[in-house]
């Protein structure tokens, strides 16, 4: 196994770990390749470990009975996917596929337990990302619960907390669908929303580019609901614009 092939330092969980330890944990993990497309693991099987991603882009997404579509995260290199189930060796919490031909270092739930066990700082290093993790978790469902689709994308653009380290592409490298995946709306929902932060003059347009225009703008939207300065050629936001859709 090339440890070059990652830096282990930029993974938080293996931060301030001695080159022994480090060591241990290359012996432990296996380096497994995915076609673009591939299906790493699905929800509710039983655990596959812990992931870090070497290169490629994953999807973790859940799908319900009607199977629509939820994306938790789109992830790049050195993210790390599937910690919970990793650590209490439960089943899959969700869906992994790689977006792009992608290579990942996985972890046995057996391996991580004997390593947690000897390693005290990868085992504090775990626990402080887990919790933040929940954070993480708890933040996205208050905006689900509480913020406007405008509003979410605003934060969105801002990768703000509830998705710094989920999203780690800036939001105009995604599809209007793949952010409409994120956010838990529609493409066209997505696409009025966008419409409007581009005529609030929040965003600017360039070719197939967005940029931030008005960081402190977005920021009040996306704690307020609101525009700070509408602009006066807007109709209100339908009802459609303003909320999520189910599921």
């Amino acid at each position: 196994m090339n440890d070059l092939a990652i830096d282990w330092n930029a993974v938080p969980y293996f931060a301030g770990l001695n080159a022994a330890a480090r060591r241990r944990i290359m012996d432990a993990a296996r380096l497994h390749h995915y076609q673009a497309g591939a299906v790493i693991f699905n929800e509710g099987d039983p655990c596959a470990g812990l992931f870090i991603i070497q290169n490629g882009m994953v999807r973790l997404y859940r799908a319900n009975a009607e199977g629509r579509l939820h994306t938790l995260s789109l992830l790049r290199p050195p993210s790390t996917f599937n910690e919970v189930a990793a650590v209490d060796g439960g089943a899959n919490p969700f869906n992994a596929t790689a977006v792009t031909a992608a290579a990942a270092y996985v972890i046995a739930h057996s391996a991580l337990l004997n390593l947690m066990a000897s390693e005290r700082t990868l085992l504090a290093n775990l626990l402080q990302a887990l919790a933040h993790l929940n954070r993480d978790y708890l933040e996205r469902l208050e905006d689900m619960t509480f913020r406007t689709i405008p509003s979410r994308l605003a934060k969105l653009f801002l990768r703000e907390a509830a998705y710094d380290g989920q999203i780690c592409e800036i939001p105009s490298q995604l599809t209007q669908e793949e952010i409409a995946a994120i956010l838990g709306t529609t493409r066209e929902v997505v696409g009025r929303a966008m419409r409007m932060l581009l005529n609030a003059g929040l965003l600017r347009k360039q070719g197939r580019a967005v940029y931030v225009v008005d960081q402190a703008g977005l920021a009040y939207l996306a704690e307020t609901n609101t525009l700070r300065n509408p602009p006066l050629n807007r109709c209100p936001l339908s009802v459609e614009d303003s909320q999520s859709e189910p599921g």
